[in-house]
């Protein structure tokens, strides 16, 4: 009870309530020590007769005929003790005694009624109600006297006006606190929000800069946290953002400061630092809480972060500065070193950010600007020999520079950009697909995590197959591990929709992720595609035959077949097919060609086994050369081997001698690859 005084004490002092005001609002309503001396009449008159609890037993009958009022009356028991308290609050309206208790426990009132939701007008309806309970009281008190009945009303209506003037005052001021936090914290974790980082930030410059000081900002996104919210729901990533904001709290010193920017963005502002040193051992704190288990609703969840460092006045003067390079410094951390550590920004960081932005800039305008092209990379069936299928590949080429995917892709997919994109890869490929449908390959597209989870995949490609006219099974579409496994019961439903429609189904980079075996044999897949990394360290020692060896059998035994792809030797070739690796693609057999290009190469070579054929290219002339040493075609020229290295290219209009490169297209010595070819001259016939 004294500290709740003590409370209401404080907020008297922040309110101004002081003796000089309270005196100034009884002369205002000219309450007087006479009004006083009637009041007390009444209370003697109340208190003999008792009839103040007949009154409160009235008063709560009035609440509780509204549906409104009653979620304040739960039960029997809160209803006698809300009963018993508006008994002692109505008689302590007349007795007299307007000190300094008083004057709190009105304000207490206000307060209270504040808290719980109980706004001035079901207030100020009570006090209509009380008076007209009253005025009956005053006629017997009065002994029908008019001048006198007038007296004690008028007397009455002051100390309500009183009274209810401290209450409401308190009610708007408790009322206007409360908005100002709202607008200041957030809602979820109750930390400070960006509105009042700003202001704490502005605050821990000035003073850094009179002082000589530093001042630290660290930027701190979750890792992986949607994977939380997508499989788990909202409710779990809200209380994994409550338990972290707790946690994160609990590290810094009283002076610090860390706020929410909202979803699983936090910012910590390290004030006063004489050092930066002192900023690593924070960070690795921050980090280490957050890596610890966090129990919600009986799941056992681990959870890290990424942390960007920007120091003041070092790494800029203005909160926009050091804000916008922690968090540069952050995306850093999280996409260069994977995530759970720490970057401090340097000056090159800026540099990354603004090519950044100048590529997204560009990739905005690559659709409407035709930049993009496909290529598509032949996919060779092991058993015959011959090319079944072939993977489109995106590829950007703005002014005749071309940008690789893995400079592209990324952006795309973080800024939404990978949507229309996808759609014009699927378009293209499908329109191809129709063209090739008669040759019997199939066209196999990737399709981005983004597009799988962010769109209505199965719509979206009924709607292009239709526009297009391209059959499903001419259509092969080829899915991440890590996208299929971000929600795994979804997407186990949207690729049984896929696969009813006749669409092959591929798992992509498999081995990669973290898929579970559990899941695999529930989805509709018809091929997994053994990641490249795991092929190109075939006879490295590092045990990827042994994974490779593991993945034929269980796909095999799942019914599923197996492509292996990024084969670039013919070691990897052979060992893929003495296990039974279905099919295989990669530089060994040709590098990702354009459409026209496939065309050629399906026009003079139905079969590709490597032992037999290789493409080569010289400047920007295609040769096809068997292992005999006769050259099959370059580009609607005549050739002839010279030695080793070289041919030549005899027609009408030209004596032309063209260098291959000292290997093909895989980097690899041409010996390596192909038996001595036979030195031939050209003859008449040239």
């Amino acid at each position: 009870m004294r500290q709740a005084m003590k409370v209401m004490d404080d907020l008297a002092q922040e309110m101004g309530i002081s003796d000089d005001d309270i005196s100034l609002r009884k002369e205002f309503l000219e309450f007087s020590e006479s009004d006083i001396s009637l009041l007390r009449e009444i209370h003697e008159h109340i208190e003999s007769s008792h009839i103040d609890d007949f009154f409160t037993t009235l008063f709560y009958q009035h609440l509780r005929s509204f549906p409104e009022l009653r979620k304040f009356i739960p039960d029997g028991a809160t209803l006698e003790r809300l009963k018993a308290a508006q008994s002692q609050y109505f008689r302590r309206l007349t007795a007299g005694d307007y000190g300094k208790d008083y004057i709190l426990d009105r304000l207490r009132v206000g307060h209270s009624h504040q808290r719980i939701g109980l706004g001035p007008k079901w207030y100020t309806g009570a006090y209509r109600k009380y008076l007209s309970f009253l005025l009956p009281i005053l006629h017997e008190v009065s002994e029908g006297d008019g001048e006198r009945f007038m007296a004690y009303y008028d007397a009455l209506l002051k100390v309500v006006f009183f009274d209810m003037e401290l209450a409401l005052d308190t009610y708007f001021h408790s009322d206007r606190q409360e908005l100002a936090r709202m607008a200041n914290h957030d809602a979820l974790t109750g930390l400070p929000n960006r509105y009042l980082l700003s202001d704490r930030l502005e605050q821990a410059i000035h003073q850094a800069h009179r002082d000589k000081n530093k001042v630290a900002v660290l930027f701190i996104d979750l890792d992986r946290f949607k994977i939380i919210n997508d499989s788990l729901g909202h409710q779990v990533g809200d209380k994994v953002i409550s338990i972290v904001a707790e946690r994160l709290a609990t590290v810094l010193r009283e002076g610090d400061t860390i706020a929410r920017l909202g979803g699983d963005e936090f910012v910590v502002i390290l004030a006063s630092l004489e050092r930066e040193e002192g900023v690593v051992s924070v960070a690795k704190k921050l980090l280490h809480s957050i890596e610890q288990p966090i129990i919600v609703n009986s799941y056992e969840l681990f959870t890290t972060a990424s942390v960007g460092v920007a120091v003041y006045p070092l790494d800029g003067s203005s909160q926009e500065e050091l804000l916008k390079h922690a968090d540069a410094a952050m995306y850093l951390s999280k996409q260069e070193d994977g995530g759970n550590t720490f970057r401090f920004y340097r000056q090159e960081m800026n540099m990354l950010s603004l090519t950044r932005l100048n590529l997204e800039a560009r990739l905005r305008r690559a659709l409407k600007d035709n930049e993009f092209m496909l290529f598509y990379q032949p996919q060779i069936d092991m058993e015959s020999g011959r090319i079944v299928g072939v993977e489109a590949l995106l590829r950007w080429e703005p002014n005749g520079v071309m940008i690789l995917p893995s400079d592209f892709i990324t952006l795309a997919e973080e800024t939404g950009l990978i949507l229309p994109v996808g759609e014009w890869v699927l378009e293209a490929a499908c329109r191809q697909a129709v063209v090739w449908h008669k040759t019997g390959i199939k066209v196999a597209i990737n399709i981005s995590a983004r597009q799988f989870l962010g769109q209505d995949i199965v719509e979206t490609i009924s709607r292009i197959l239709e526009q297009t006219g391209c059959k499903p099974h001419w259509l092969e579409l080829e899915i991440t591990e890590s996208a299929v496994m971000e929600q795994p019961q979804a997407s186990a439903v949207t690729m049984k929709k896929l696969a009813a429609m006749g669409i092959t189904i591929s798992i992509d980079d498999f081995g990669t992720g973290y898929s579970s075996l559990a899941y695999l044999k529930q989805f509709p897949v018809h091929w997994l595609k053994i990641d490249q990394s795991f092929v190109q360290n075939i006879g490295a020692g590092q045990g990827d035959e042994a994974i490779i060896q593991a993945v034929i059998s269980l796909a095999h035994g799942l019914g599923i077949k197996v492509v292996g792809e990024g084969v670039e030797m013919e070691s990897q070739y052979e060992f893929l097919k003495n296990l039974g690796c279905d099919m295989v693609q990669g530089f060994y057999f040709s590098r990702p060609l354009l459409a026209d290009e496939i065309n050629r190469l399906l026009a003079h070579s139905p079969v590709m086994e490597a032992a037999h054929m290789r493409t080569e290219f010289t400047n920007d002339h295609e040769v096809m050369v068997s292992d005999t040493g006769s050259i099959l075609n370059v580009s609607n020229c005549r050739v002839h081997k010279l030695d080793p290295h070289q041919v030549q290219c005899l027609n009408s209009d030209t004596h032309c001698r063209f260098v291959l490169p000292f290997g093909n297209l895989c980097g690899h010595p041409l010996a390596d690859h192909m038996p001595e070819w036979e030195y031939s001259v050209p003859g008449e016939e040239s």
